[in-house]
């Protein structure tokens, strides 16, 4: 084996503060409402699709001894749902998620240009 050639240092890290900002605040940032908004209805819409996810992800097998009785096209609902049945659960999921980003994007640019042209 040959020996490995040691790593180059590592450059110095700048400072935190300068020198005369001892003890100072950072500047406040301004916080856009319709920043806020829009992201709001994402993580609300992201949290609501992760719920329907979970449910059909775990929630048919959990409860497969009970659904076995019901039948879909003439097989019981819990091998539908195994079989096909939650991959089209999914693809509603990407749908709505995609259909429903489209009209929060289009909301925040309206509000965007409604905000602008005043």
């Amino acid at each position: 084996m040959r020996p490995q050639r040691p790593l180059p240092p590592l450059p110095p890290l700048p400072p935190l503060r300068s020198k005369g900002s001892a003890g100072a605040r950072p500047p406040a940032v301004a916080v856009d409402v319709r920043v806020l908004r829009r992201w709001q209805r994402v993580r609300a819409l992201t949290g609501l699709l992760l719920l329907v996810w979970a449910l059909a992800s775990f929630g048919f097998v959990f409860y497969a001894r009970e659904l076995s009785g019901l039948r879909l096209l003439g097989t019981p609902l819990p091998f539908y749902m195994a079989a096909q049945g939650t991959m089209l659960i999914y693809l509603a999921i990407i749908g709505t998620y995609a259909f429903a980003m489209k009209k929060i994007d289009a909301l925040a640019h309206k509000a965007k240009d409604d905000h602008d042209g005043q």
